[in-house]
């Protein structure tokens, strides 16, 4: 009899830090460079060459480390980890691992913190491809600065994962230490997956999946890996200790290689490197200074400016656009701006072409009846193309909105003269005729009639003639 089993996932998310050049060297980071151009001795691991500590990447890492609220180890060192693998010319990769940069941080997810167990630096391999059945080695991406971040093996869906990567890569776009592009390689995670009953301790023998470029492609194969494990200890296996990949096309995953321990490793630390010393000034200063985060900006904007949940996480997925948001509400009504991006900009790239305040400008005429919806919204689209004021053109167009009483009476006499079967419908209970008579003296009046004032205009004439039969 098969039972139901809980998931356990930790994850192991490499981020790759954007600096010009290499952790311990001067070759550049430039993606898509031709294969092995950006490499040098050091790289390559050639003997006799010495590494030198990229002091950016350092300072990404430590503001990604206070980012996710760790504590930060002022003395950190790297280690050697040593494997032989073809795309890892010195045949071990010099990492963080006795004594990580941060640890003990959070990372809040919706109402759930999740734990961070550590933040390291560490640098990236090569990159093998299979090309007409050859393995060729790529090694510019050898030496790469990355930040790994390590979590606590607590996530317990899939789902559950796919949100929190979402949610982990935000937050590093708004800190600006990489571009979390995953099809280029900047964003990587590896998942550990263990199946259990309630209750039980965790297993030793967790399966690693590797080979996810997409979160959605991380959600599929734990679904899947859930699933062939549940299956197998139902039947009375056990799980072995491994690697395993990811195969998009087939929906499975599949065996790699049996997954090393610690001690595989032989871990000792780099003797080439000095220690990492930070003072705890230098610390306070970086965690002073550092951008305001996603959630931070979606409370100030949901509980002060009482925008919209579904709004706010329009406008807080791109961060340019968020910060256009915020400047253009500082010039007029936030829940108005929100709508109007929401509504007339999500395809521009942001920051738009015309400064906040000048759609600030439109939003406020709108609001005070000087301008029509429609003719606001015309107003924007020409001060995009043009980059003129939106004072400017709606002078030369003559588009300032009428409310004048006298002007708006005579077109609605004009209106209901000229439609006496649409006024005969109105009489007749067909209530929505209004809006089709609404819609005649707007034409009537170029866009220029008050909508407010003629609808109630209308709707009075309509009244009088309901009255008198």
């Amino acid at each position: 009899m098969s039972r139901a089993l809980g998931m356990v996932v930790g994850l192991e998310i490499h981020l790759q830090l954007k600096t010009n050049s290499k952790m311990f060297c001067s070759c550049s980071t430039e993606f898509a460079a031709p294969a092995n151009t950006n490499t040098c001795p050091i790289c390559l691991g050639w003997p006799g060459t010495l590494p030198s500590l990229n002091q950016r990447a350092v300072f990404f890492g430590l503001q990604g480390a206070l980012g996710l609220n760790c504590d930060i180890n002022l003395e950190s060192w790297f280690d050697r980890k040593n494997y032989f693998y073809p795309d890892l010319p010195k045949g071990y990769q010099i990492t963080q691992y006795q004594k990580p940069l941060g640890y003990n941080g959070t990372f809040r997810v919706g109402k759930k913190d999740f734990a961070i167990q550590k933040v390291h630096l560490e640098e990236d391999a090569g990159k093998i491809n299979y090309i007409n059945g050859n393995m060729e080695i790529d090694f510019n991406r050898a030496g790469i600065p990355l930040l790994e971040i390590v979590t606590e093996p607590e996530i317990s869906s899939p789902e559950q994962a796919r949100n929190f990567l979402r949610e982990l890569r935000l937050f590093f776009l708004y800190l600006e230490i990489s571009d979390c592009n995953m099809q280029e390689g900047s964003l990587r995670c590896d998942a550990n997956i263990s199946m259990r009953k309630v209750g039980e301790e965790l297993s030793p023998n967790q399966v690693e999946l590797k080979n996810m470029n997409s979160f959605q492609a991380v959600a599929r194969a734990l679904e899947y890996e859930g699933k062939r494990q549940s299956k197998i200890l139902n039947e009375g296996g056990l799980i072995k200790r491994e690697t395993r990949g990811w195969d998009g096309g087939k929906q499975k995953t599949y065996f790699l290689r049996s997954k090393e321990q610690g001690v595989d490793y032989r871990y000792f630390s780099e003797p080439d490197l000095p220690p990492v010393l930070l003072k705890q000034e230098f610390v306070n200063s970086v965690m002073g200074n550092l951008p305001r985060q996603p959630v931070e900006r979606q409370k100030k904007w949901t509980e002060e400016w009482e925008i919209g949940e579904e709004e706010a996480a329009v406008l807080i997925a791109q961060k340019p656009r968020a910060e256009y948001f915020e400047k253009t509400a500082c010039f007029a009504p936030p829940q108005e701006v929100a709508k109007w991006i929401k509504e007339n900009l999500l395809q521009f790239d942001f920051p738009l072409e015309i400064p906040p305040e000048d759609l600030a400008d439109i939003i406020n005429r709108v609001g005070v009846g000087e301008l029509s919806s429609t003719k606001g919204k015309e107003v924007l689209q020409l001060a995009l193309e043009t980059r003129k004021k939106p004072g400017e053109i709606i002078r030369e167009k003559g588009w300032k909105q009428v409310s004048d009483e006298e002007f708006i009476k005579q077109i609605v006499e004009k209106v209901l003269q000229e439609n006496p079967e649409v006024v005969q419908d109105y009489l007749s209970g067909k209530e929505k005729a209004i809006q089709n008579l609404i819609g005649k003296a707007m034409k009537i009046s170029e866009g220029r009639a008050n909508p407010r004032l003629v609808g109630n205009f209308l709707a009075s004439k309509l009244k009088e003639r309901e009255n008198n039969g």
